[in-house]
């Protein structure tokens, strides 16, 4: 095939033209370099913490200082009173959460994320994070605190609630999130703030929950229920010196006595 010179020329700029471009998309490759080990934080919320008088139809929203791994920040999400959500959505980094039926009326808020959060590459958390706010015009600052025992020995990472009615199970036998939740920490401690005073005892319930469903499943969970743990009567009253000895599941070999000790 003859190729004359107007062709020629054209075709050996487009070759050059071609290795140019090539070149120059080999030079913009990422070098690579260290991993990303750079924890994610909360750089903002919605409402603000110590937010007083919000109103019942707003939403919550958390923002990430970066790209966040969405599923680990749903599940690590959580709020206090426990309450439905309508759905989550993302905006970019930022999760909004808003309630189905709006926020209750003179009522404190905690909001939280624990640590097991990540980013986009795996990388969690460094520290969990919390703030409360309220549709009244206080927040409620009492707290229950204590520690979680277990054959002696303070647990770590066993969830705690506080109930304002005694817990009932459902017909399967579990018992769902009360009121108020915490996890211990090392040692066993645990803290449960921003707590609402009540004229009857909160009723103390803590287990390790095993699948991570959210639920006490007595007799397969290590875990105990305390009717009446503690009375948190006034506004800035607290309850410190709680000690929440858990039982082990009943194993095969192992039976429940009866009141006869037969």
């Amino acid at each position: 095939m003859k190729i004359r010179c107007g062709q020629f020329a054209q075709v050996t700029v487009a070759i050059i033209a071609g290795a140019t471009i090539w070149g120059c998309a080999r030079s913009d490759l990422p070098p690579g370099g260290p991993p990303d080990t750079t924890p994610p934080e909360v750089i903002s919320s919605q409402p603000l913490a110590g937010a007083l008088l919000v109103e019942p139809s707003a939403a919550i929203e958390i923002r990430f200082s970066e790209e966040m791994d969405r599923r680990s920040v749903e599940k690590a999400f959580s709020v206090t009173p426990d309450i439905e959500f309508r759905n989550l959505r993302w905006h970019g980094t930022a999760l909004e959460a808003r309630p189905a039926t709006g926020f209750s009326d003179v009522t404190t808020y905690i909001v939280r994320v624990t640590e097991s959060a990540t980013d986009f590459h795996g990388v969690a958390m460094g520290v969990p994070f919390e703030f409360a706010f309220s549709t009244g015009e206080a927040i409620d600052d009492a707290w229950i605190g204590g520690r979680v025992i277990l054959t002696g020995e303070g647990v770590s990472g066993v969830t705690v609630w506080a109930c304002r009615d005694i817990p009932q199970p459902d017909s399967s036998g579990a018992y769902s999130r009360c009121e108020y939740e915490a996890l211990t920490s090392d040692g066993g401690a645990f803290l449960i703030a921003h707590v609402k005073p009540s004229e009857e005892p909160y009723s103390m319930l803590a287990f390790i929950d095993t699948d991570l469903d959210g639920l006490y499943v007595p007799g397969e969970e290590t875990g105990g229920i305390f009717e009446s743990g503690a009375l948190v009567s006034a506004s800035g009253d607290s309850v410190g010196d709680l000690d929440l000895p858990l039982e082990l599941p009943l194993t095969d070999e192992e039976h429940p006595h009866d009141a006869t000790g037969e």
